[in-house]
């Protein structure tokens, strides 16, 4: 892609242009223009390449070149007149381009590691890294390193080594081969197993493991756990690699565990999960991370959005000892609903039999034991920690702007650590697809009702195939009802062809639960006893809905027929995906509230959130620059606003806001051209919102206005502030001051919903601050309505809005002007917090005298 380099190096080697500081007004005015067509185009070439990577249209990697190439470009110029407009004040927004550019690059590309490194400590991976150090491994540092959340100490054994590893034992070429029957797998693993490691790997090992060893003395061991590329992503492989547990912290254990977890991502059941994906073998590499064990005393798994009902509860499991008897569905574990808020509240809370838990053995790896009586039948959490399980949850979700399946242990002094973040599957529409279906059946067929958990909706029928063992699942018929006692994440070998699954014991939480939603297959776990009551051979149909679960005797066509149209494609191209995969860095948005602190150039994940930034901060410059050309132009360019209300409004025309002005120094509301400006005078004007009367202060308002009059005279004793507005047709700038209150409004309005904004800002009164506190809180719940971001301190209010058709922007506006006239003295009267309410009220209803 040596083209898109090109073009990349000289958009960001641009000269500037002229600082905006320097500039007069209308020059600013087109930067901020030239902004706004710029991050425009960008955005339209976001929604076509969505669209297009959507599925719906037959497109090549040309596409993909070609659109890329050309919102590089436009981001870039964007970029250009962004740091004219700011005088470079944000240099950091180049540093996001590149790094976002470079992920985009070797995604598209399929170009090597950027660092090269072959092993990296947690505290080093950065968000450009999650090609080299896999999905699973760049989640949890970014948790580590950004949320400061209790992450274990870790390492990553790189892609980059991955290279080195199969490139030094021979392989490329039989890794290069398209299909590999089965002996062939079963034989690239022995070689990968028994394979030697290059010294340079050995090396870089040795080196993490002596810096852990420093930090936590010899008294602990090592998770290594797989993180392939793209693992934990759209889909997420949950149990299909090898994880090798309680590995001492020396470099050979460690490297023969390394090549245990490499030799599984050619095992039988991760190229199955692979095929229908649409992958070919070897087009996958392999990270490693390498964790210090927690010796939990409790582990589990928790939802942090319920995918299977109310989405303002989440789901907790939790069982004794090491996670790993839940993940595989061991064991009968801990079942949890809470309901979410300022006190979570658990609103379900199951204990599970866990008859065994998972411990670390005396050596390596780990023994299922026997759950102690003592212990067996009691819940392992107790109030305190699921709330900070909740609160926990809620803030990853956060952070990642989907629900996550987050694995957690609690260690033996309480602390609570994060094991696994992936995005989380969730059920769309799901109810409108199935309600009412189970009353298609009588009632004398029903063999099973509401026994179990439902993992995944929907309807299916077949032939009951009761396994037993998992070697059974060779003789698999298809479109079988795959029955079993224990769930297992091997069933992952017949999902293209499995009618549904159902399990005696497990937890919605399981690897097997995380598949079973991602390809769809109706599946129920923790019925009990379904291996007694169905039979081998049986014909049964299967239905989940919001009604519950029900498994019908026989077949059942009306109930088929019913079934969800909509059913899933097993396969997923690998093309495709890797195609759609690059709108991973493109098109997400997590700058989303300007007003909050975390609304930096740092948070800048994707070039979405480099041109909300870019657009936010263009506004806020504009807004600035407006104030300050409103003060410097006001006796030299500006003529009077001659309105049927004494508002003393001075209008600065820098093109197109006034009609037929000639040598006049007065215009009317008439020649008014500017679309935000009419619109707010027109509110202003309004029947009945200006009030004239005089409204009696009591004596401490009297003596508070007095002392805030050093607040708005300057040293000459004269009063500071104009009433002025710097406008165009579009754009309108307007500083108010009516006594002691200080009104600003920063607009943009035009055809394009995406360039409009609403900028207000409210400061003063001449009451005591309570009264003015009051005021506030009015304004702010008045502007609630209209849906305005809101941010308020004492006497002052800041409210944002943006993204609105030029309609709704000029009946905003128009509510907006009223609002300024409707509260002018409004703060004198505004005796106790009660009446607030009553004055709002009044005013959404249009009922405006006071």
């Amino acid at each position: 892609m040596k083209d898109l380099t090109g073009l990349l190096k000289s958009v960001l080697k641009s000269p500037l242009k002229r600082s905006a500081g320097h500039l007069p007004f209308d020059a600013v005015f087109g930067l901020f223009r030239e902004v706004l067509g710029n991050n425009n185009r960008s955005l339209e070439i976001i929604t076509d390449m969505g669209d297009k990577l959507g599925g719906d249209y037959i497109f090549d990697i040309n596409y993909i070149k070609g659109a890329y190439a050309e919102l590089i470009s436009a981001v870039g110029r964007s970029i250009n007149s962004f740091n004219a407009l700011t005088q470079n004040r944000y240099s950091g927004i180049h540093d996001a381009f590149r790094r976002i550019d470079g992920q985009l690059r070797s995604l598209i590309d399929e170009s090597p590691s950027p660092s090269g490194k072959l092993v990296i400590p947690y505290e080093d991976i950065t968000p450009d890294m999650e090609r080299e150090v896999g999905g699973k491994n760049a989640h949890l540092a970014d948790l580590q390193n950004h949320l400061r959340i209790n992450v274990p100490d870790a390492f990553v054994i790189s892609t980059a080594a991955f290279d080195e590893f199969i490139k030094f034992n021979g392989l490329n070429e039989k890794l290069r081969s398209n299909s590999l029957p089965k002996p062939s797998l079963a034989g690239l693993q022995s070689l990968l197993i028994n394979g030697g490691m290059p010294p340079s790997i050995v090396s870089a090992v040795d080196n993490a493991v002596i810096k852990l060893t420093e930090k936590h003395g010899r008294g602990f061991t090592l998770a290594v756990r797989s993180s392939a590329q793209e693992e934990d992503g759209d889909f997420s492989f949950a149990g299909q690699f090898e994880t090798v547990l309680n590995v001492p912290p020396r470099t050979n254990s460690i490297t023969e565990a390394y090549k245990k977890v490499v030799a599984s991502l050619y095992s039988p059941r991760a190229i199955a999960y692979q095929s229908q994906l649409g992958y070919e073998p070897a087009q996958l590499k392999m990270a490693v991370g390498c964790m210090v064990m927690i010796d939990a005393a409790v582990s589990g798994v928790m939802y942090s959005t319920n995918p299977y009902g109310d989405r303002d509860t989440l789901l907790l499991n939790a069982s004794w000892g090491l996670g790993e008897a839940i993940v595989d569905g061991r064991t009968d574990a801990d079942f949890y609903i809470v309901r979410k808020g300022v006190t979570p509240e658990a609103v379900i809370s199951k204990a599970g039999k866990k008859d065994v838990m998972m411990i670390n053995a005396e050596d390596t790896g780990t023994n299922e034991i026997s759950t102690p009586d003592e212990i067996r039948g009691r819940l392992c959490l107790t109030a305190g920690q699921i709330v900070e399980l909740v609160n926990l949850a809620g803030a990853i979700e956060k952070h990642f702007s989907r629900p996550q399946d987050i694995e957690w242990a609690i260690g033996g002094n309480g602390r609570i650590f994060i094991l696994q973040s992936r995005p989380l599957k969730m059920e769309d529409n799901v109810r409108d697809n199935f309600t009412g279906i189970n009353q298609a059946a009588p009632p004398e067929h029903t063999l099973i009702k509401n026994n179990g958990i439902a993992v995944q909706k929907g309807i299916a029928a077949g032939k009951v195939f009761i396994i037993k063992k998992m070697d059974e699942l060779e003789n698999f018929p298809k479109g079988s009802i795959l029955v079993s006692k224990h769930d297992s994440s091997n069933f992952v070998r017949v999902m293209p062809y499995v009618s549904a699954i159902i399990t005696d014991t497990g937890a919605p939480t399981s690897h097997m639960a995380s598949v079973c939603r991602e390809f769809k297959v109706p599946t129920i776990v923790n019925t009990g006893n379904a291996t007694q009551i169905l039979e081998a051979g049986q014909e049964v149909t299967v239905s989940i809905d919001d009604g519950g679960i029900t498994i019908y005797d026989g077949i059942h066509s009306e109930l088929l027929r019913q079934k969800n149209a909509n059913s899933p494609n097993m396969v997923s191209i690998h093309e495709f995906r890797k195609k759609r995969y690059v709108l991973r860095y493109i098109s997400p948005l997590n700058l989303v509230d300007p007003l909050l602190e975390e609304f930096t150039v740092e948070g800048c994940k994707t070039l979405h959130d480099v041109l909300r930034f870019i657009h936010e901060k263009s506004v806020t410059e504009l807004i600035e620059r407006g104030r300050e050309s409103a003060s410097r132009l006001k006796d030299h360019t500006a003529v009077k606003l001659d309105l049927p209300i004494p508002a003393g409004i001075l209008v600065v025309d820098t093109g197109g806001a006034l009609d037929h002005v000639g040598n006049a120094d007065k215009v009317t509301f008439e020649q008014v051209q500017s679309i935000p400006l009419k619109a707010v005078i027109r509110g202003m004007m309004h029947q009945g919102v200006w009030h004239s009367g005089a409204v009696s202060l009591r004596a401490g308002d009297f003596l508070s206005s007095m002392m805030r009059m050093t607040d708005i005279v300057n040293e000459s004793g004269e009063f500071v502030g104009n009433n002025i507005a710097v406008a165009s047709r579009e754009y309108l700038h307007l500083s108010l001051r009516f006594g002691y209150h200080f009104n600003m409004i920063d607009c943009y309005c035009s055809e394009n919903a995406r360039n409009n904004h609403i900028y207000f800002r409210f400061v003063g009164g001449a009451t005591d601050i309570t009264k003015r506190s009051r005021r506030i809180e009015l304004i702010a719940s008045i502007l609630k309505e209209y849906g305005f971001n809101i941010r308020t301190q004492g006497d002052l209010i800041i409210a944002r809005l943006s993204n609105i058709s030029q309609e709704e922007t000029e009946n905003i506006l128009d509510q907006t002007g009223r609002l300024i006239a409707y509260t002018r003295q409004l703060d004198a009267m505004l005796h106790d917090d009660g009446i607030v309410e009553k004055y709002a009220k009044r005013f959404l209803e249009g009922k405006y005298e006071l």
